[in-house]
C-alpha cells in the first residue's frame, strides 16, 4: 500500500489506524498505549497473537525515527510506544535519531538494524526482538534493555554508551556463531548493569570500558558449548566488577519498574510479576569464565558465586589481571581450574571452601600485599593450599605468602610459611641432599656452620694425636702402627686450617668486591652525570645564541668542530696524545 504525504505534517494517507495513532503521539510527545489490559494477552513473550489493530509497519517506525514531522506547539516530539506489534525489519543503520526513543512491552516481528546509528537515549522495556543489530552504535544518553528477549542475540562490538547500558533481567539466546551477546571493544560512559540476566551462550566483552562498576549481580551465565560462559579479557571497568548475589526483589537494582499484572497506570508498569522469585538469588555460571590481563579500579568481587565448570579444561582464569581487592567467596567449583598466574592485588579476601582441590589452583607469579579470609583458615590448611596450588616446587608463593603474614605482624606464622618452603624444597631432592639442606637451613646454623665443620675437624685431629702419644712416651719414637693415627691428624689439621681460611678469604673478597664496584659505579655515575649537564648547558648556550641572531636578522652560527681534547663517547678530556723524539721513539708531551 502505497504512503502519499499531506501537507501541514498530516498524517500520510495510507495508514492503519493504529500508524495514524502513533503518528499523532509522536508530535505529541505522549505514549501511544495498545495494550488490553488482559496480562496474557498482552505479554509481549507469551503465544497469544496481536492482530493488526496492535501492528505498526517498520517503516512508518523508520520514517518517524530518521525524518518525523515537528513537534506541536509547545510540546516535544518522542517516539512512545506500548504493547504495540511492529512488523518487518526496523532499519535504521547510520542514521540520526534525534527524539528520545522509549518502547515498553513491545513485539517485533523481525530484527532491529541500528548499525552505527545515533540517539539520544534509547529504552526498550519488555520487549520481544528477535535480534538487535547495533554494532557501532551511538548514544548520548542511556540504552535500557531491561526484560527484554533476544531470541536470536545482541551485538553491540564497538558501541558508545554515553551514560548507562542496563539489560537486567533480559533473556538472550545464542546466535548463529554461539555468542548470547558480542559486545566486545563497548564503551560504557557509567554503569554497565546486567542484573539477574539469563545468557545462554558467550558473553563476549573482550577489550572492554566500563567507566564506573560492572554488575552482573544475580545473574544465570550458561555456555555448554566450546565457548565460554564469559569472555572478557582486557576488560577495563572503572570501581567494581560483581558477580554476587543480587535481593529477589527486582524492584531493588532495576531503574525500569517490572511488568504489570493488569492493566497499568500510564506512568507505572504495576505490580511485580516477579513476586514469587526468592529473596537472594546467586550468580551461576555454568561454562569457563575468563578476565585475563583486566584492570579493575576498585574489586572484583566472587561473593556467594556459584560456577559449574564442564570439564578439567574449564577454567576461572585471572591471569596478569589487577585490582586493589579480590574477593574470592564463592562456592568451590567442582570441576575445572582457578588461574591466578601473574595477577597482582593488594588485597585478597577468600574463604577456605572456595578454592578446588589438589593441582587444581594456579597462583605462580600470584602478587598480593594483603591477606584477610572468612570464616575458619587455620594456617595448617593454608599451607595445604599452597601445595596444592603449585604443582611442581616454586619459591614465589612461599615467599608471598610469609611477606604478608610478616606485613600483617604475625612472624610466627611468616616463620612457620619458610620452614613448609625448605620441607617442599626437600621432598623434591635425592637423600644425600635432604641431609646437606637439612643441616645448612636449620634454625641458627646460617652464620655457625662452618665453625662447627672447623671444631669438629679440629677435635677430630686431637683425638687422633692423642691416641699416639702414649706410644711416644714409651719408645720416644712412632712405630709402623702409629702411622694412621698420624696421618688423620696432619689431614685433618690442615683441611680445618684450609676451611677456616678459605672461608674467611672468600668473604673478605666478596666485601672487597662489592665495596669496589660500588665506588666505581658511584664514580662512573657521577662522571657521566657532570658530563651530560656540561653538553646540555653548551646546546642551551648555542639555542640562545641563534636565537639572538634570529632577532638580529643574521644567519645561525656554524656548528663548532668537535675539541679534539674530549673524548666524543664520554664527554671526558680525551688523554694527551704522545711525541716522538729524535728518535722515534714515542716520548710525552
Amino acid at each position: 500500500m502505497s504512503i502519499a504525504p499531506t501537507g501541514d505534517h498530516d498524517p500520510p494517507d495510507g495508514l492503519t489506524a493504529a500508524e495514524a495513532g502513533m503518528w499523532h503521539a509522536f508530535r505529541n510527545g505522549s505514549v501511544h498505549d495498545l495494550r488490553t489490559g488482559d496480562s496474557e494477552v498482552d505479554d509481549p513473550h507469551g503465544r497469544h497473537p496481536w492482530g493488526p489493530e496492535r501492528s505498526v509497519r517498520a517503516r512508518i517506525v523508520a520514517r518517524l525515527l530518521l525524518d518525523g514531522p515537528p513537534a506541536l506547539p509547545g510540546r516535544l516530539s518522542s517516539f512512545r510506544l506500548r504493547g504495540v506489534k511492529v512488523t518487518g525489519v526496523l532499519d535504521v543503520a547510520g542514521g540520526t535519531v534525534v527524539p528520545y526513543v522509549g518502547l515498553e512491552q513491545c513485539r517485533f516481528e523481525r530484527e532491529m538494524l541500528l548499525t552505527e546509528a545515533r540517539f539520544t537515549t534509547v529504552r526498550l522495556v519488555d520487549c520481544s526482538v528477535p535480534r538487535l543489530e547495533a554494532a557501532r552504535v551511538h548514544t548520548r544518553g542511556d540504552l535500557h534493555l531491561p526484560r527484554c528477549h533476544f531470541s536470536g542475540g545482541v551485538r553491540l562490538t564497538g558501541a558508545r554508551i554515553g551514560a548507562d547500558l542496563l539489560l537486567n533481567q533480559a533473556v538472550v539466546s545464542r546466535d548463529r556463531h554461539g555468542h548470547s551477546i558480542m559486545a566486545d571493544g563497548i564503551s560504557v560512559g557509567q554503569d554497565l548493569r546486567a542484573e539477574m540476566m539469563e545468557s545462554h551462550g558467550e558473553l563476549s566483552l573482550r577489550g572492554a570500558t566500563v567507566g564506573f562498576s560492572l554488575s552482573l549481580r544475580g545473574s544465570r551465565l550458561r555456555n555448554a558449548q566450546e565457548l565460554r560462559a564469559l569472555n572478557a579479557p582486557r576488560m577495563t571497568v572503572g570501581h567494581t566488577l560483581s558477580l554476587t548475589s543480587a535481593p529477589g526483589n527486582p524492584c531493588a537494582s532495576v531503574s525500569t519498574p517490572p511488568r504489570a499484572q493488569g492493566r497499568p497506570s500510564p506512568d507505572s508498569a504495576g505490580a511485580s510479576a516477579f513476586s514469587a522469585l526468592p529473596r537472594e538469588q546467586r550468580f551461576e555460571c555454568v561454562g569457563g569464565v575468563r578476565l585475563d590481563d583486566g584492570r579493575f579500579g576498585d574489586a572484583i568481587d566472587f561473593a556467594s558465586a556459584r560456577f559449574r565448570l564442564l570439564g578439567r579444561e574449564d577454567e576461572i582464569s585471572l591471569r596478569r589481571v589487577q585490582t586493589p581487592e579480590l574477593r574470592f567467596l564463592g562456592e568451590r567449583p567442582e570441576e575445572g581450574r582457578v588461574v591466578l598466574s601473574g595477577a597482582r592485588v593488594d588485597k585478597l579476601v577468600d574463604r577456605a571452601t572456595s578454592w578446588p582441590g589438589r593441582g587444581r589452583i594456579s597462583i605462580d607469579g600470584f602478587v598480593y600485599s594483603t591477606l584477610s579470609w572468612v570464616g575458619p583458615f587455620p594456617l595448617d590448611q593454608r599451607l595445604a593450599w599452597l601445595a596444592e596450588a603449585t604443582d611442581e616446587y616454586s619459591s614465589q608463593p612461599y615467599e608471598q605468602l610469609a611477606a604478608a603474614f610478616h606485613r600483617a605482624g604475625d612472624d610466627h606464622a611468616a616463620t612457620r610459611v619458610l620452614r613448609a618452603q625448605q620441607r617442599r624444597l626437600r621432598a623434591d631432592l635425592r637423600w644425600p641432599g635432604r641431609a646437606w639442606h637439612a643441616v645448612r637451613n636449620a634454625p641458627g646454623t646460617s652464620v655457625a656452620l662452618w665453625a662447627a665443620i672447623v671444631i669438629a675437624l679440629l677435635v677430630v685431629a686431637w683425638l687422633s694425636t692423642r691416641a699416639v702419644l702414649p706410644d711416644i712416651g714409651n719408645s720416644a719414637e712412632l712405630g709402623p702402627s702409629d702411622a694412621p693415627p698420624v696421618v688423620v691428624a696432619i689431614v685433618s689439621v690442615i683441611t680445618a686450617s684450609g676451611v677456616l681460611i678459605g672461608g674467611i678469604l672468600n668473604g673478605l673478597a666478596k666485601f672487597v668486591r662489592a665495596r669496589g664496584q660500588n665506588a666505581s659505579d658511584i664514580v662512573q655515575a657521577r662522571g657521566q652525570a657532570d658530563a651530560d649537564l656540561m653538553r646540555a648547558q653548551a646546546e642551551m648556550r648555542r639555542a640562545e645564541a641563534d636565537m639572538l641572531r634570529a632577532r638580529a636578522g643574521l644567519p645561525p652560527a656554524e656548528a663548532l668542530s668537535p675539541d679534539p681534547g674530549i673524548a666524543p663517547e664520554t664527554g671526558r678530556p680525551a688523554p694527551p696524545a704522545l711525541g716522538e723524539n729524535e728518535d722515534g721513539a714515542p716520548s710525552p708531551p
